[in-house]
């Protein structure tokens, strides 16, 4: 999958763009605030629906403007059929547009256009919650396992309910009523998790050796519960707890992974660059997953990619996103700052709002 063209009016701080992408590499260079992150930005909204900087998307719309507008043509790598995606926010409304759907809903943008986002940030993966692990889990998970997602909905109303009578102090039967619905539907959200993660345990080594080294990595999943008597077991018997905690404790949605290196906690790992270059890693390891199960490439958005990585790094970092084979968009503040690797790709300039070749 790849972006072939790219509509941005007046978002944030860009006034106007409309450029033509590389099916490859795609170095962005300009000075600090000139716009860099937005244009990718603009590109994960087409893909996401949402932000990767704030809910409020009228807040985006550029001073002086009234709205913002953001289009994109994406295209299958060797077919000629054409998606277009598009976003029109005003300071009342947000309307995504996927084709000629009537009503597009972000899960329509996320199967059209996967991409992955690689921030100065991303070294969260593995200091901060579970949610951050969960969310790079499940991603994964919903592009290469069909039952996934109907099963992850069916749970989430469920799960929403049950805390809803647990809330309101609800009878216990009220509160147990939904108990079928979350063991059926999180027992499938487990196994399409653990299957994915038997997946990632052997693509890894593959993507790392080249990046981090030769050091034993483990993953160790945690699905949730504790106990080996199944999901069931535990919800009944956590059901006092919950209607003290008034919240149901126990289930996927409180799943986690713990990564180490050479028995070593990831997130205890030497250097903040070093843990940017392991999670850099893994999310690689999902784009080759992808490519491999589904002949489909990601696309990467890479933000400031030397930031907190020296020359090597950038090198060797800059290699494995070759051999990816997927379109990336990758930030710059200075053309010093590209790597060999990329010299050679297109390169696209920033400046006092605009975007220029």
């Amino acid at each position: 999958m790849h972006l072939n063209s790219l509509y941005i009016d007046s978002f944030r701080c860009i006034r106007e763009c409309n450029i033509r992408p590389s099916e490859r590499i795609n170095c962005i260079v300009g000075d600090n605030a000139s716009g860099k992150t937005s244009v990718l930005e603009s590109i994960y909204l087409l893909g996401r629906g949402q932000s990767f900087r704030q809910n409020q998307l009228s807040k985006a719309i550029r001073e002086n403007a009234d709205a913002f507008t953001i289009r994109g043509r994406a295209q299958e790598n060797g077919q000629q059929q054409l998606t277009r995606l598009g976003c029109h926010v005003t300071g009342r409304s947000a309307q995504f547009k996927l084709d000629n759907l009537t009503a597009t809903r972000r899960y329509d943008l996320v199967a059209a256009l996967p991409l992955q986002h690689i921030d100065p940030n991303v070294h969260r993966l593995l200091e901060q919650g579970p949610q951050h692990r969960r969310h790079f889990l499940d991603w994964g998970v919903f592009h290469v396992e069909h039952a996934f997602f109907p099963a992850w909905r069916r749970y989430r109303r469920a799960l929403k309910q049950r805390n809803r009578a647990l809330r309101f102090h609800r009878p216990k039967h009220e509160v147990i009523a939904w108990d079928n619905e979350l063991v059926g539907q999180g027992e499938i959200v487990d196994a399409c998790r653990r299957r994915y993660l038997e997946l990632i345990k052997k693509q890894l080594p593959e993507n790392t050796n080249a990046l981090i080294g030769e050091d034993a990595l483990e993953f160790h999943y945690q699905p949730g519960w504790r106990g080996d008597d199944g999901y069931g077991a535990a919800l009944a018997g956590s059901l006092e707890q919950d209607i003290k905690a008034r919240i149901t404790q126990n289930g996927p949605h409180r799943a986690d992974i713990r990564v180490n290196i050479a028995a070593t906690r990831a997130r205890d790992w030497v250097s903040r660059g070093q843990q940017k270059i392991l999670t850099a890693a893994l999310l690689l390891a999902q784009a080759h997953i992808l490519y491999t199960l589904k002949n489909v490439r990601p696309i990467l958005l890479i933000d400031d990619m030397a930031a907190e990585l020296g020359k090597q790094y950038r090198e060797t970092l800059a290699e494995e996103i070759l051999r990816c084979g997927a379109q990336s968009f990758v930030t710059f503040l200075d053309p010093s700052l590209i790597p060999r690797a990329f010299q050679d790709q297109t390169l696209f300039h920033v400046e006092q709002g605009r975007v220029s070749a």
